[in-house]
């Protein structure tokens, strides 16, 4: 244990800075890892909202901050609500020194790493999970394998190298799954640690050099596993260097009646980890159940209020390719004589339904605009949807396009020549 002449000045104002700003990062965890708390942690996330909403405008002068979840985590919302709590962290070491002169905390600081423990082995486990059962990254998008290389964005490249590969997919999960199980249990925490490290600095690296938009959640996830990390470097060192390592040492008891007291806390809390993870688990499997239109399909006749489009690279208005997401359709146009061709691409949100063959296609979520399309599918190859789209009576019969390369080419042990195109 360390004592109380070892906490320096530097190391006390940090060390608070970092309990009072840490403790702000992860609220309301682990109330939130609770099953059916979704509206009660919803509620105590308000005035963290309020606040940052009145700082950007009020203090920093930016105009309104859109706070809605969109699947980025690099808003400026984020980053203004991270100022904001990099602020009140210093606050709070102010206040917190004005009151308690203590040169040390160590009790303190072994409970603060139990919190860090649980919270980055929860998110470890969650990330990981999702990429062993194939919910993060599921299979090549079907868009995906129609768009030239040039127009991928740096983080849909990195998303389609992610989807390509199943066994490279779940051995990152397994990674981070295992790391995350090993930060749970004491005498495992330092070399789940430092496997976080290791993962996360990868991870973070990915983030950064193809932009994907969690730059800074990634980033904390890191830094947090350093620090808990940091009071095992010199012994996880010495047995690198093949040097004598000292036992961890036991662990400090407390009397009985608060033993069990912990013993049932983390129980308790181990078993709603396991619920959350299993629940997220099974919502990941419906959600990403393919339907029978899944894929790309090629238009070979379009009909729109009964005159047939024949297919001229120079008509805007005919379909050319229409490909089915699970969950998003895209209809891609003729260029419409544009040099040099560059397509257009319309995006909605739809929903199939097999039993009926009916497609509920989503024009403006906001208005609540819908449209319902029919479609028969008589063998697996061939579709035809009639429909009303912007106000124009459709007809279309398509084709399904041929498997491509990447989705063919295989895993092969001997290569004579090398594949590489």
């Amino acid at each position: 244990m360390t004592s109380s002449q070892d906490w320096g000045l530097a190391r006390r104002i940090g060390f608070r800075f970092g309990v009072v700003f840490g403790a702000l990062l992860i609220f309301p965890f682990p109330l939130n890892v609770l099953p059916k708390t979704e509206t009660l942690t919803e509620l105590l996330r308000q005035p963290l909202g309020w606040a940052t909403h009145w700082f950007g405008e009020a203090v920093l002068g930016l105009p309104a901050l859109a706070s809605e979840s969109n699947g980025s985590g690099d808003r400026t919302y984020d980053y203004v609500q991270l100022l904001l709590l990099a602020i009140l962290g210093g606050i709070g070491v102010a206040a917190w020194s004005a009151f308690d002169r203590r040169r040390s905390h160590p009790q303190l600081a072994a409970a603060v790493r139990v919190a860090l423990r649980y919270y980055v082995g929860y998110m470890m486990l969650s990330y990981g999970l999702s990429k062993v059962f194939r919910h993060q990254f599921t299979d090549m998008r079907p868009y995906a394998l129609r768009t030239v290389l040039g127009d991928a964005s740096p983080m849909g490249l990195l998303w389609d190298f992610m989807n390509y590969s199943a066994p490279y997919t779940i051995f990152g999960g397994l990674c981070e799954a295992v790391a995350g199980f090993l930060l749970l249990w004491r005498r495992t925490a330092a070399v789940g640690a430092v496997m976080v490290v290791a993962v996360m600095t990868n991870v973070v690296m990915l983030n950064f050099s193809y932009d994907v938009c969690v730059k800074l959640f990634s980033t904390r996830l890191l830094v947090m596993a350093a620090l808990i990390a940091l009071p095992d470097v010199r012994r996880l060192l010495a047995a690198a260097l093949g040097r004598a390592t000292p036992e961890l040492p036991p662990r400090v008891r407390m009397p009985a009646r608060h033993e069990r007291a912990r013993r049932i806390a983390k129980a308790a809390l181990l078993v709603a980890m396991a619920v959350r993870l299993g629940l997220a688990v099974d919502r990941g499997r419906i959600k990403d159940r393919v339907h029978e239109l899944y894929g790309n399909w090629v238009v070979d006749t379009f009909t729109a209020d009964g005159v047939e489009h024949p297919l001229l690279t120079t008509d805007p208005a005919r379909w050319q390719l229409m490909t089915a997401h699970i969950t998003i359709v895209m209809i891609r146009l003729m260029p419409g004589g544009s040099d040099p061709p560059d397509p257009d691409h319309d995006y909605y949100a739809w929903k199939v339904d097999e039993a009926s063959h009916t497609m509920t296609v989503t024009i403006d979520a906001a208005k609540k605009l819908d449209e319902t399309w029919h479609y028969t599918h008589p063998t697996p190859d061939r579709l035809v949807i009639d429909g009303t789209h912007l106000g124009r009576s459709l007809h279309v019969a398509l084709h399904a396009a041929p498997p491509s390369l990447l989705t063919t080419r295989g895993f092969h042990w001997i290569n004579d020549v090398p594949f590489n195109r």
